[in-house]
């Protein structure tokens, strides 16, 4: 075998550099500290800062990417999943990664997706945070709290914009994590009354139900029946891993918020997407990055490698919503454009995940760990080399 030994090209590090490197340390942050150390409210902040940098062109995300492998079992799919975003006035890129293996199947007779990492019940979401003034590793975070909060703080910028004011009813379709912050979310930024939930499993709704009611303390019903979760509510967040439709447009009524969390626009039909008066979106640059893949859950992977609003998930909704009816979260935030402009406007919002997103929640949860000592610390000269790459 062959060995390399590398001409010194680059010129040693002075004292000064070589002892700060050797100080210099990555901070790697568990799902634990996060949830310690964000605040719900800064958290809403610094995202609405960070959609108004990217309204004006001084934040930038990379279109989301997914590749999708086949396996052995055709039901299920290797995922490898990467968002970029960088902000300038934060100073900080981000790259979130995900790798799981996915699962299509029917529970309680519903069409829907799991997945896992390594063991059933493991999940393997890392977020790498750059500081963008020198390229230096800041810290390795855990996603799944930030995961949440970011998409849930997301809708609840635009639903300030675009839900009643005198909204008192929220129904919660889903009975998760991502339901759980969307629920705590929305009923701090309105005179909330009464929470529903449905989820198809009664276990979990009743249980959701009841924390709901104890952390929130509003009243919350469990209840069986979907229809009769969204009849007669004001806000609607649907929250599942459904990947066939879990709202139809005959349960629209005049004057509901809805709130979609599957960038597919699965979750609801067409009917219900041809009746809004107002969709606002929240989402990556289109991008598309192969060919069509083969499988049956098309409404979920219409393509192999994608990302961004794209293809027939992009068609669908212009089709159905129109361009006129529908514009960008940036762009409401800046006041380029309009929010709710009647009590009878039926009004939506989308999102998807983005690296501006994690970008800026990942250094608020950098920033309070750091500050309290929490999290742990490893030389940064571990991910450094003095050969160019």
């Amino acid at each position: 075998m062959r060995h390399y030994n590398y001409p010194r090209v680059y010129p040693r590090l002075s004292a000064e550099d070589a002892e700060k490197l050797k100080n210099s340390r990555v901070l790697v942050i568990d799902r634990h500290v996060a949830e310690e150390v964000l605040d719900p409210d800064e958290c809403l902040r610094l995202l609405e800062e960070a959609y108004k940098e990217e309204g004006l062109a001084s934040a930038v995300n990379r279109t989301k990417a997914e590749i999708l492998v086949p396996t052995k079992d055709p039901d299920t799919w290797y995922r490898y999943c990467t968002m970029e975003g960088g902000i300038r006035g934060m100073g900080v890129v981000a790259i979130r990664i995900k790798s799981d293996v996915v699962h299509y199947y029917s529970p309680f007779g519903r069409a829907r997706t799991d997945w896992f990492c390594a063991f059933p019940g493991r999940f393997f979401g890392l977020i790498l945070l750059f500081n963008a003034e020198d390229g230096a590793l800041l810290a390795m975070l855990h996603d799944a709290h930030i995961q949440h909060m970011r998409v849930a703080a997301t809708v609840t910028i635009a639903s300030r914009y675009l839900a009643r004011e005198d909204s008192k009813v929220l129904a919660v379709l889903g009975s998760g994590g991502m339901a759980w912050t969307h629920a705590m979310y929305l009923a701090g930024i309105r005179p909330i009354q009464k929470i529903k939930v449905y989820s198809p499993n009664a276990e979990h709704r009743q249980n959701f139900a009841h924390q709901v009611r104890e952390a929130a303390e509003i009243e919350t019903t469990a209840l069986g029946d979907p229809r009769e979760t969204v009849e007669g509510s004001d806000i609607v967040a649907v929250c599942t891993n459904a990947v066939e439709p879990a709202i139809l447009g005959e349960w629209l009524e005049k004057g509901m918020h809805i709130i979609i969390t599957r960038p597919s626009g699965v979750e609801m039909d067409d009917r219900g997407w041809s009746v809004l008066d107002k969709l606002v979106v929240y989402e990556s640059p289109a991008g598309v990055q192969g060919g069509p893949c083969e499988t049956r859950w098309t409404a979920e992977a219409d393509w192999r490698f994608a990302g961004g609003t794209t293809g027939p998930r992009l068609e669908r909704r212009k089709r159905l919503v129109g361009a006129e009816k529908t514009d960008s979260l940036p762009d409401l935030l800046l006041g380029r454009v309009k929010g709710r402009e009647n009590r009878d406007q039926i009004t939506c919002t989308l999102n998807e995940g983005t690296g501006v997103q994690f970008a800026a929640v990942a250094l608020e949860v950098y920033r309070q760990a750091k500050a309290k000592r929490l999290g742990k610390e490893i030389p940064l000269d571990w991910f450094l080399q003095d050969v160019t790459n």
